[in-house]
């Protein structure tokens, strides 16, 4: 099951980047909506379900949300820094730390990884070489400065993923509504500390609630469907690390849509991508299925 949802948080993440690179937003005011207009969407459909009772559950939201909120900021200065192409080279890396932290949090693994060491072996060297591909579809050179930067942001990612892990395990009465209580706590918490950025930086109301931007909101929609995806694929899977690596397949699918729906009037997604990282990423994620599986 978790390859499935993974797959498919990987699909709409791919429909996500092709709308947004054809919709022009500030990024102030894209951070602020990618927040507040997710946690609005997400607001009429926790009436379906019962009020997560467990705090624990609020706090780890709150905290992925403070977190996700520093990842942006934090992300969007090296984009401005170093460009998007060099950021998205270094990313993937997040996917290794995810895996190691995981064993920390849950150290009986660590036991289960042993008794079965062939396996084993395949799974680490599946998601190597999904980040090794993933890293070199940009062909960009790292400097030692820009890793260092981005640091911070990898290893936040982890958390991140353990966190989108962890909070599945209070999943009581219904998977979907904890899945639909998270994305609003998480977005609602991602919104109100990218507002009150945006308002100190003199960013004014009238510009978030100009009638040309509100009608570009339409982008969003994607969001907490990756989000949900993401999250029941990681209720399913042993390690958070195996639905983040999958989930970064959606490179292949921006690939596929440039080149077979040419005849839908979008922007294209550059990528200069090489055919032998596509399949080494391509095989990598085919054999994380099966090892894992």
């Amino acid at each position: 099951m978790w390859v499935l949802f993974s797959v498919l948080a990987s699909i709409v993440n791919a429909i996500y980047y092709i709308a947004n690179q054809n919709v022009k937003l500030s990024a102030s005011v894209f951070m602020v909506y990618r927040g507040i207009i997710v946690a609005l969407m997400a607001l009429p459909f926790l009436f379906c379900f019962k009020v997560i009772p467990a705090w624990q559950f609020y706090a780890i939201a709150i905290l992925q949300g403070c977190i996700t909120a520093y990842s942006d900021k934090r992300s969007f200065l090296a984009n401005q820094k170093y460009g998007a192409e060099t950021v998205s080279s270094i990313l993937p890396l997040s996917v290794s730390f995810t895996f190691f932290l995981w064993l920390f949090v849950e150290p009986i693994i660590i036991f289960k990884y042993l008794q079965t060491p062939v396996r084993t072996s395949l799974i680490i060297l599946a998601l190597g070489g999904t980040i090794f591909a993933l890293m070199k579809y940009r062909r960009v050179k790292v400097a030692k400065e820009v890793f260092i930067f981005l640091l911070p942001v990898i290893v936040l990612g982890a958390v991140i993923s353990t966190c989108n892990k962890t909070i599945m395990e209070y999943a009581a009465d219904s998977l979907l509504g904890l899945c639909v209580w998270r994305v609003f706590v998480s977005s609602a918490t991602v919104g109100i500390i990218h507002l009150v950025i945006y308002f100190n930086q003199h960013g004014t109301m009238s510009e978030l609630l100009n009638k040309t931007n509100l009608l570009k909101n339409w982008i969003f929609i994607f969001m907490p469907l990756s989000m949900i995806c993401r999250n029941m694929a990681m209720y399913y899977s042993v390690n958070p690390s195996y639905v983040s690596a999958l989930v970064q397949t959606s490179l292949l699918w921006v690939m596929f849509f440039n080149k077979w729906f040419s005849f839908i009037p979008f922007k294209r997604v550059s990528l200069k991508f090489e055919k032998k990282w596509a399949l080494l990423l391509l095989f990598s994620v085919l054999l994380l299925i099966l090892a894992s599986g």
